[in-house]
């Protein structure tokens, strides 16, 4: 069974570390120190940061702003479960108590090209992709807008 709760800012640093390992982040360079650091600052800017918890045990988190996107929805910033915590539900357990926070009307993310599991998840949610950023965060990267509507 799993829980899903908002972030501790002792815990960020431990959850940053064994997420940092997933092949994405990795690809990107994330630094688990760095991580940890970006999503305490998004915490005290007031943004979301939520975990989702199994056996005890913090075991991802998604990173994400409520409104302002757009003028009409949330952001999903980072989605992450440490490795060898795929496929169970988490993803899916963080995902809809985002959903669940967002103000407005829409849910907008991107995601990786390359990235066809995070692709079809995201497709499976509902959400369309819409658009493309050529090289935003990484020069040999296209980054594909995502939007869901919520309501």
């Amino acid at each position: 069974m799993s829980l899903v709760r908002d972030a501790r800012l002792e815990e960020l640093p431990a959850l940053a570390a064994a997420c940092a390992e997933q092949p994405l982040l990795r690809r990107y360079g994330t630094q688990a120190e760095k991580l940890a650091r970006q999503l305490a600052g998004g915490i005290a800017r007031g943004e979301q940061v939520i975990v989702v918890e199994e056996e005890g045990a913090a075991r991802g988190f998604a990173w994400f702003l409520t409104s302002g996107t757009f003028a009409s929805g949330g952001y999903l910033r980072l989605i992450s479960l440490a490795p060898g915590a795929e496929s169970r539900g988490l993803g899916e357990a963080l995902m809809d108590e985002v959903e669940r926070r967002v103000t407005g009307p829409h849910m907008f993310l991107l995601v990786s090209q390359w990235n066809q599991g995070a692709r079809a998840f995201y497709a499976r949610r509902g959400y369309r992709e819409c658009g493309a950023l050529p090289g935003f965060v990484l020069e040999d990267t296209e980054e594909i807008i995502c939007w869901k509507r919520l309501r």
